[in-house]
């Protein structure tokens, strides 16, 4: 006996499987990557079993881009992607952002474009993907089950898949478990494990998408946003510009999160030196500020950074670099002056840590890529087995780029199923 999250009506309730039958493909998963796929395959006539451990399908899409989910991104190239380029350059090729869009047109989504390339649905929010999932597949006769979590996989003349109380088998199998991140809305180690169990090797997952813990204190300037341009001491440098937020334990916010996945790689081998320039928007920041001191040299330091800075920055600035608030700035120590101009460019941080799992968006690490065919994403170690979406080592900047890879790699995998 199974728990069937039954699609056409949206209720659970509880059926007898018949296990002697074989389908044609069972897909570990119901995220973004293992919906398209089960859903592309059932439409084309294959029996289609999904397993899903988690309560209701899409659990990760409903919390993605604030709940709003940021579906894909106009923009999304090779560079975007902490990946083997020709990985992503084949999954993008087989499934573009336009692709994207037009697929969610097909399924009667209303989407709107907002800054940076990113798209979200009209509604504003996520339900409406998925949603238009359920819908599509509750017009196919694909099986999906809830609440199921796959404990062990075989591979003899099919794969035998066995959950806590039932056992399937298929001919084809897709492993879409996506990665730990996010632990609280389904997250979980066991696509590893399983994708082991098949012989394949794992790069250890880390936090990617997730919040700098620093060691230096700046809580006076906590919950206050910055448009910065961030530069971390990796190999190579990891820079990014955009928006902050200071946090009691560091910094959040898009530029923070995409220099996370290079900085959690480099980590292991200990901190690693942060510089904020929180004049980003400036060409040649030296000569500005140069400019301005001749300008405002009778100023004193808080009337000289009035409409330059937030007054909470200032004033940090003015403490952290010693300048004397009652003397006007030409009257300041040469040393210090430059000093504290200088750190406006490049303020220095300390990176101790990533955020943990339950924060993190995503993960670095997971199937080593080299393994699977990347026209196809089927195993190169098990035939018939295929994997998808963030099971694999591949994690990509903010921004809907994520959500891409997870639709192109479900629907190349389904793509390459249908011919067999």
């Amino acid at each position: 006996m199974v728990t069937v999250y039954k699609i056409r009506s949206i209720l659970c309730y509880t059926i007898k499987v018949e296990q002697s039958s074989i389908y044609d493909v069972i897909i570990v998963g119901a995220g973004a990557s293992g919906l398209i796929c089960a859903l592309e395959c059932a439409r084309a006539g294959k029996r289609v079993l999904v397993l899903e451990r988690a309560p209701f399908p899409g659990r990760k899409i409903l919390v993605s881009g604030n709940g709003r989910c940021n579906f894909t991104n106009l923009h999304a190239v090779p560079d975007c992607y902490h990946a083997d380029p020709e990985l992503i350059k084949a999954a993008l090729t087989a499934f573009s952002p336009k692709d994207c869009l037009a697929y969610f047109d097909r399924l009667g989504i209303l989407y709107v474009q907002e800054g940076n390339g990113r798209m979200f649905p009209a509604t504003g929010k996520a339900t409406a993907v998925t949603d238009a999932f359920k819908a599509a597949l509750a017009e196919t006769n694909a099986e999906v089950l809830c609440n199921t979590e796959v404990i062990r996989i075989k591979r003899g003349k099919t794969f035998l898949v066995s959950t806590k109380d039932a056992s399937f088998q298929s001919r084809k199998l897709v492993l879409a478990c996506g990665s730990c991140a996010y632990p609280q809305v389904s997250g979980t180690q066991k696509g590893y494990e399983l994708a082991q169990s098949l012989g394949h090797h794992i790069i250890t997952p880390r936090p990617a998408l997730s919040g700098l813990c620093l060691k230096e204190n700046f809580s006076r300037l906590s919950g206050i946003r910055f448009q910065v341009r961030l530069t971390a001491a990796t190999t190579p440098a990891a820079q990014a510009e955009g928006e902050i937020i200071f946090t009691a334990y560091g910094i959040n916010g898009p530029a923070a999160l995409n220099i996370s996945s290079q900085v959690s790689r480099a980590l292991p081998q200990g901190n690693i030196p942060l510089f904020i320039n929180f004049l980003p928007q400036i060409e040649n920041t030296t000569d500005f500020l140069q400019n301005r001191l001749h300008q405002f040299a009778h100023r004193k330091p808080k009337d000289f950074f009035a409409g330059l800075l937030h007054e909470s920055l200032a004033n940090l600035l003015i403490d952290f670099k010693g300048l004397r608030k009652n003397k006007p700035m030409a009257e300041q120590s040469p040393a210090v002056l430059t000093s504290a101009l200088n750190a406006l460019e490049k303020w220095p941080a300390t990176i101790t840590a990533l955020r943990p799992w339950n924060e993190a968006m995503a993960a670095t690490g997971g199937v080593n890529v080299r393994e699977i065919n990347y026209n196809t994403f089927e195993s190169n170690l098990c035939q018939g087995l295929y994997i998808t979406g963030e099971l694999l080592d591949v994690d990509g900047k903010s921004g809907g780029f994520n959500l891409q890879f997870a639709w192109a790699s479900g629907i190349t995998a389904a793509q390459h199923i249908k011919e067999q």
